[in-house]
């Protein structure tokens, strides 16, 4: 098992008082499973299911950048309830490399995380520690502007947000490179 704590403390709190989830995990990719199920858990624990596919998202996303990128063998995520309806997801690991959000190409395997997270979330960003980085995001519960609008089955679905039109648009765009560049003779 990639986990190193036995078992989560659920009654922990930061030095502000806030709801936090914190373990540590090995650097390999089953890891990544066993985080989501971290976010996955606190969700269900602190009853912020309105965000839960979001943060759980993100918790992967990041989560999977330490497993690619971080130099030794453990990285920690943290989740902080910022009150009843927003969660701060933090993951740890000792690489000073900074992340770089940009534009996948069509068959590139990686590069599309961060792109996700920033879709995703409220805001995220990096924090040089000494001894490597935190990189962080905020998952919010959606206001009414971004609920999903009700669709009748034979519809087509609105993309109400510029974040989800950005999504929308990068899925085309990369289904209509591989269609393009997948048909070629060579």
């Amino acid at each position: 098992m990639a986990t190193r704590a036995k078992a989560r403390d659920w009654a922990y709190e930061d030095e502000a008082g806030r709801r936090m989830a914190t373990e540590c995990f090995d650097r390999v990719p089953e890891s990544v499973a066993e985080a989501r199920q971290l976010a996955t858990e606190a969700m269900a624990k602190w009853q912020m299911e309105a965000i839960a596919d979001r943060a759980e998202l993100v918790t992967s996303e990041l989560a999977t950048n330490a497993v690619l990128h971080a130099r030794r063998a453990a990285f920690r995520v943290t989740l902080r309830g910022l009150g009843d309806h927003a969660v701060r997801i933090e993951v740890y690991d000792f690489s000073r490399t900074m992340p770089a959000l940009f534009v996948a190409g069509a068959h590139q395997v990686h590069g599309r995380g961060l792109a996700l997270v920033d879709a995703v979330s409220q805001c995220w960003g990096t924090d040089r520690l000494p001894w490597g980085k935190r990189v962080w995001a905020h998952v919010e519960a959606p206001t009414a502007y971004e609920s999903p609008v009700p669709v009748q089955p034979d519809e087509t679905p609105i993309w109400a947000t510029r974040k989800s039109q950005a999504v929308y648009m990068g899925v085309v765009l990369v289904a209509m490179g591989s269609l393009a560049y997948g048909t070629r003779s060579r």
